[in-house]
C-alpha cells in the first residue's frame, strides 16, 4: 500500500490564491483522486483521505497563536481552503458524509472564541452544501446539532458573545424544521444544581465583634435577659440577622435551579417563608434607590438648569448587565443595592412562580398524561397556596416595574416572554406534536396539483375583459322599478288612493309597462335560443360535410317536414327556423266532423277539389302566464275605473270605445278645460262691467262743480244730499257712498 500524502501535498501546492471557486477546486480534487485511484486498496481509501485531510487541518490549527500575531487574514484563508477541500472530497464520495462535521466538532473545541466566529462564518456560507440530503435525527444532523450545542454552552459562560449565540440559534432554526424534537429537553432534565452556601462560621481565635445597633461611645447597654413564662431569650444581634438573611436569600437558589425539590413536604412552606422575608428587603432597596434618584434630579434641576446630561436614564435602554452571583457575605448588601441584581432575582422568582401554577389540580388535569411522566412530579398546589403564588407573582411583576431604569418596559418584556413560554410548555407537555400545516393540494384526474396549478384556469379567466353589465341601474330589480315609472321616493310615499279615475289610469299604465318589459325579455330569450339552434345546426352540418362517404338517401322515404317551433308569445316574431310557412297537408274528401253541442253549427261549405290546397291553418300559441296575469290586472283596474266614474262622468261613456279609460280621461279633461274656459269668460265679462261702472262715476264727478270749503259746522248748500251725510254726534265727517253697478 502506497501512502497518499504526496498526492495531497501536490494538490495543496497547485492551489491558486484564495478565494477559490467551487468548480475550480472540484476539478483539482477530481484530478488528484483519479491519479491516486490505483495506489491504495478500495477498503481503506476513505479512511486514508480522512486521516490526511484532518491531520493537515490540525497542523495548521496548531499555529493559531503565532499566525494571529503576524496576519490573521492569511491564517483564516488557509483554514477555510482546507475546510473547502474536506467538503469537496466528501461531495466526490472520497470521505464519509459525516466527516466534515466531525472535523468541525474537533476544530471548534481547540480554537479561540474569535477563531470559532470565523469558522462559523464558513459554516453559514456553506450551509446549503453541508445540509444537502440531511435528515433530522439521523446521521450528520445529530453531529451538527451536538457540535453547535457544545459551542453554545461554551459561549454562555462569557457575557460578550450574545450576537454570536444569536447567529448560532438562527442558523439552527433555519436548518432544522420548526417542530424538530432534537433540540428539546423532552425528559425535563434541569441544569446544574445550585451548590448551597451558608454564612461562614468564625474560626477559632477570631474575635467576634459586637455590632448591636444603638450602641454608641460612652453608652452602656443593658443586655438583661428577658424571662417570659419560664423561657429565656436574648435579643438578636446585627450579625445574627445578617447571617439569617444571608442563608435565607441564597438558599432560595436551590428551588430556582431544581424545582422537583417541591415534592418534599417541607420545601414549599420554607420557600413561602423565605420569599415573604426577602421581598420586603428588595422593595425597600428599590424605594431607597428611587428616593435617591429623585433627590439627585431635584438638586441638578435647580443648580444646573441648562445642563444636558448625555448619560441619562434613556441612554442605556438596550444595555443589560448579566449579574454574576458572588456569594461573599460582605457583598450581599451591595448586590441588593444593584438594580440589575434585583432584577435577576425577581426574574428567577417570576419564572418559578409561573411554573408552580401549572401544578394546580385544574392545570395538571389538562396536560398530565401517561406519556409525559418524566415531566411530572409528586406535587400538587393547594388552592390557598395557589392564591399566594398568584399574589406573589403580581407583587414581583409590580416590583419589576418600579425598578430603574426603564422598569415598566423591562416588566412588559418579561410578561411577553412568559406568555410565549406558556405556549412552548404546552407543546412540550404534549410531547412536541407536529403543528406545521401541509400545503394545500387537490387531486384531479389522478394527479395531485398545488394551489398555483389548480387555479390556473380561474386566473386566466379573471384576466379576460369582462362583458358589459346587462342592468343599467346596477341590478335587475332596480332597472325594472325605474322602467315601471318610479323615479323618486315621492312615488312610494303616495300610495294608491281609489276614488279618482287618474289613479286607476296610473295603475293601468303600470301594467302596460310590465307587459312591455315581459315581451322584451321573452324576445331576448327567443333570440338566444334561436342563436343556439342555429349554432347547433351549423355544427351538425359541418360534421355531415366532414364525412368522407356521403350518406345514401332513400328516394321512396318521405321527407320529414320541419318542426315548427312556436314562439313564446303571439306578438313576438317567428324564430329563424320557422321562417318558411308550413303548408298543411291537402284536405281529403270525407265527412265533416260534427260540431260541439255548445257551438252553433257552421254553414255548409262546398267540397274543395283535391288538387286545390286548402288555406293554411293558423296555430294559436299559448299566452305567457305572466303576461296573462298582467292583462287580467289591467282589465280589473279598467273595470274599477269605469265603476268609479259612473256616477260623475256617465255622460261620457257613450263617447268611449270598449271602455277605454284613456279616452274617458281625455273626455274628462276636455270637460274640465271647457268649464275653466267658461269661468274665465265670465270673469272677464264681470271685470268689464266693473270697469264700465267706474268710468260712469268718473264722468258724473267731472260734470259736478267743485264746492267751496265750508266754514264752521255748516256745509255748502250746493252739495247733493244723497252724496253727503251729516256728521254723527262725534263730529266725524260723513263718508261718501260708493256707487256700485
Amino acid at each position: 500500500m502506497v501512502s497518499l500524502q504526496p498526492f495531497l501535498d501536490s494538490l495543496l501546492t497547485s492551489l491558486p490564491d484564495p478565494p477559490i471557486l467551487k468548480p475550480q477546486l472540484e476539478t483539482i480534487a477530481r484530478k488528484t483522486l483519479d491519479e491516486s485511484a490505483g495506489k491504495s486498496s478500495s477498503d481503506n481509501r476513505k479512511s486514508q483521505w480522512e486521516y490526511l485531510l484532518k491531520n493537515e487541518i490540525f497542523k495548521l490549527a496548531m499555529t493559531e497563536g503565532e499566525a494571529l500575531k503576524r496576519d490573521d487574514s492569511t491564517y483564516y484563508d488557509q483554514l477555510k481552503v482546507r475546510l473547502d477541500l474536506v467538503l469537496t472530497f466528501t461531495e466526490l464520495d472520497a470521505c464519509e458524509q459525516t466527516f466534515p462535521f466531525v472535523v468541525l466538532q474537533d476544530l471548534l473545541e481547540t480554537q479561540t472564541i474569535n477563531s470559532c466566529s470565523h469558522i462559523f462564518s464558513w459554516i453559514e456560507s456553506r450551509s446549503s452544501r453541508l445540509t444537502e440530503g440531511m435528515v433530522p435525527q439521523k446521521g450528520k444532523a445529530l453531529v451538527l446539532l451536538r457540535t453547535l450545542n457544545d459551542l453554545l454552552r461554551r459561549l454562555s459562560k462569557s457575557g460578550s458573545t450574545t450576537v454570536f449565540c444569536g447567529r448560532i440559534l438562527t442558523f439552527l432554526s433555519g436548518v432544522f424544521p420548526l417542530g424538530e424534537r432534537s433540540g428539546v429537553n423532552l425528559r425535563g432534565e434541569y441544569g446544574t444544581t445550585w451548590e448551597d452556601v451558608w454564612y461562614p462560621k468564625p474560626q477559632d481565635g477570631d474575635v467576634e465583634m459586637d455590632e448591636t445597633p444603638g450602641k454608641l461611645d460612652g453608652e452602656k447597654e443593658d443586655n438583661a435577659m428577658e424571662v417570659d413564662a419560664g423561657k429565656v431569650s436574648t435579643p438578636q444581634t446585627v450579625v445574627d440577622k445578617k447571617e439569617d438573611f444571608y442563608n435565607t436569600f441564597w438558599h432560595l437558589q436551590v428551588p430556582f435551579s431544581k424545582p422537583p425539590v417541591f415534592a418534599n413536604k417541607d420545601t414549599f412552606p420554607d420557600f413561602k417563608d423565605a420569599v415573604n422575608r426577602v421581598l420586603p428587603v428588595i422593595k425597600e432597596a428599590t424605594a431607597k434607590e428611587r428616593a435617591m434618584m429623585g433627590s439627585r434630579v431635584g438638586v441638578g434641576s435647580s443648580m444646573y438648569k441648562r445642563k444636558r446630561d448625555p448619560e441619562g436614564e434613556e441612554t442605556n435602554v438596550n444595555e443589560y448587565f448579566f449579574a454574576k452571583f458572588l456569594t461573599s457575605p460582605d457583598l450581599l448588601d451591595l448586590e441588593i443595592a444593584d438594580t440589575h441584581f434585583r432584577r435577576q432575582f425577581l426574574f428567577q422568582l417570576v419564572i418559578l412562580l409561573q411554573h408552580l401554577l401549572t401544578f394546580t389540580k385544574t392545570a395538571k388535569a389538562v396536560w398530565a398524561t401517561q406519556r409525559n411522566r418524566s415531566l411530572q412530579m409528586d406535587f400538587t398546589l393547594e388552592p390557598d397556596d395557589a392564591q399566594w403564588v398568584q399574589e406573589t407573582l403580581n407583587k414581583s411583576l409590580e416590583e419589576l416595574k418600579q425598578t430603574t431604569p426603564n422598569g415598566r418596559a423591562f416588566a412588559e418584556t418579561i410578561q411577553t416572554i412568559l406568555e410565549r413560554e406558556k405556549n412552548w410548555m404546552k407543546w412540550k407537555n404534549e410531547l412536541c406534536s407536529p403543528f406545521d400545516k401541509e400545503t394545500w393540494s387537490i387531486t384531479k384526474d389522478g394527479k395531485t396539483m398545488g394551489l398555483f396549478e389548480a387555479t390556473k384556469e380561474l386566473r386566466e379567466k379573471m384576466r379576460q375583459p369582462r362583458e358589459d353589465w346587462p342592468h343599467t341601474l346596477g341590478t335587475e330589480p332596480l332597472t325594472e322599478i325605474w322602467q315601471m315609472g318610479y323615479r323618486d321616493l315621492h312615488d312610494l310615499e303616495n300610495p294608491f288612493q281609489p276614488g279618482d279615475v287618474k289613479d286607476f289610469a296610473k295603475k293601468i299604465k303600470l301594467e302596460d309597462s310590465r307587459i312591455e318589459m315581459r315581451k322584451k325579455n321573452l324576445a331576448r330569450i327567443a333570440e338566444r335560443q334561436a342563436q343556439a339552434l342555429a349554432a347547433q345546426a351549423a355544427k351538425a352540418q359541418a360534421e355531415s360535410e366532414s364525412k368522407e362517404t356521403p350518406m345514401k338517401v332513400d328516394a321512396s322515404a318521405p321527407t320529414p317536414a320541419p318542426v315548427a317551433t312556436s314562439p313564446l308569445h303571439p306578438s313576438l316574431p317567428p324564430r329563424p327556423t320557422t321562417s318558411t310557412p308550413i303548408q298543411p297537408p291537402p284536405a281529403q274528401p270525407g265527412p265533416t266532423p260534427a260540431p260541439a253541442a255548445s257551438t252553433p253549427a257552421p254553414a255548409p261549405v262546398a267540397p274543395t277539389p283535391a288538387s286545390t290546397p286548402g288555406p293554411s291553418a293558423k296555430k294559436i300559441e299559448p299566452m305567457d302566464p305572466q303576461i296573462a296575469k298582467f292583462e287580467e290586472n289591467k282589465q280589473r283596474w279598467s273595470w274599477l275605473a269605469l265603476r268609479t266614474a259612473r256616477d260623475q262622468y256617465l255622460q261620457h261613456f257613450g263617447r268611449i270605445e270598449a271602455g277605454d279609460v284613456g279616452l274617458l280621461i281625455k273626455e274628462i279633461e276636455k270637460e274640465k278645460a271647457a268649464t275653466e274656459q267658461e269661468k274665465a269668460a265670465a270673469g272677464r265679462e264681470k271685470a268689464q262691467k266693473v270697469d264700465e261702472g267706474t268710468s260712469t262715476i268718473d264722468e258724473m264727478n267731472s260734470r259736478t262743480p267743485v264746492p267751496e270749503p265750508a266754514t264752521g259746522s255748516e256745509l255748502h248748500s250746493s252739495t247733493p244730499a244723497h252724496d253727503v251725510q251729516q256728521s254723527d254726534s262725534g263730529g266725524r265727517p260723513a263718508e261718501v257712498e260708493e256707487h256700485q253697478p
